[in-house]
């Protein structure tokens, strides 16, 4: 089989992953989350593995029992190997199942890993046929047409996560420097000490204090408030993709943006209830 239409099985179960992971999540939350890093319908991952499960466990593909354990073990270590890797490019593990039982180190557990397993099992009976048949079917001519317009727009798609992601990452770098810089500035003051237990009652503290006039911040100090706060609001779109996100190194600035996501729902949903209650 030739690479693009090779590519275009790639797309195909990555598109199948960004809708179980939508409705699975979206279940879960009872709200709409739509997953993944990228802008388009696609979980990636979940085409790796697909792919992965077709091809090198082919000597399988007839098999029930057989098929479903070495496609658990295939999409399971694909995962942890995502989350180890992820983790260690960005600081941040974007998926967390340390509150499930039977996981390891968070990256995988056994719910995740048998469904993977299932829904391997059942892709190389039902699904990868029809789909390899389907790809077929077309000349080579219009296979090449397709997937060299899929690949711009998907390596296009690409390089902006990539780019949103290094930039989420050094801001919450700035951040937590910045935070650190505070705490270490007016630790020993009563007024701090007292309401700055979180990233958001920290920036607080500085702005009751500086209405009241007791103390006298520079500008330069308020509008770094402003603009990480500003900034932190633009990113609550990371938790709603990736609610059991977590870092060793970020802790805080992501626990701000869980809080803001939060309050955020609350907003829409009170305003809805308003709106239901003035019809």
């Amino acid at each position: 089989m030739s690479l693009s239409r090779l590519f275009l099985l790639f797309l195909a179960y990555s598109f199948i992953g960004w809708c179980s992971e939508v409705v699975f999540c979206s279940i879960k939350e009872r709200r709409f989350v739509n997953r993944g890093f990228l802008f388009g319908p696609l979980c990636p991952i979940y085409g790796f593995g697909g792919m992965m499960v077709m091809y090198l466990l082919k000597p399988w593909a007839d098999t029930w029992i057989p098929l479903f354990f070495a496609a658990m073990f295939i999409t399971t270590a694909l995962e942890y190997v995502s989350s180890w890797a992820l983790e260690v490019l960005f600081h941040t593990k974007w998926w967390d199942y340390s509150d499930v039982k039977v996981n390891l180190n968070g990256r995988v557990c056994l719910t995740g890993a048998v469904t993977f397993g299932v829904m391997g099992m059942l892709a190389a009976h039902f699904v990868h046929p029809f789909l390899e048949a389907f790809v077929l079917s077309f000349s080579d001519f219009t296979v090449r047409l397709c997937a060299g317009v899929l690949c711009t727009v998907f390596c296009a798609d690409l390089y902006v996560t990539v780019k949103r992601l290094v930039g989420f990452n050094e801001h919450m770098a700035k951040l937590k420097e910045f935070a650190e810089s505070l705490k270490e500035r007016y630790a020993e003051e009563s007024w701090f000490k007292e309401k700055a237990s979180s990233l958001s009652e920290m920036f607080d503290a500085v702005r009751d204090r500086a209405k009241s006039g007791q103390t006298k911040f520079s500008e330069s100090l308020m509008r770094k408030i402003e603009s990480f706060s500003a900034r932190q609001e633009k990113l609550t779109g990371f938790i709603n993709r990736f609610p059991t996100m977590r870092s060793k190194s970020y802790s805080d600035g992501i626990e701000n943006l869980r809080q803001r996501t939060k309050a955020q729902f609350a907003a829409k949903k009170a305003t809805r209830k308003t709106g239901k209650n003035a019809e």
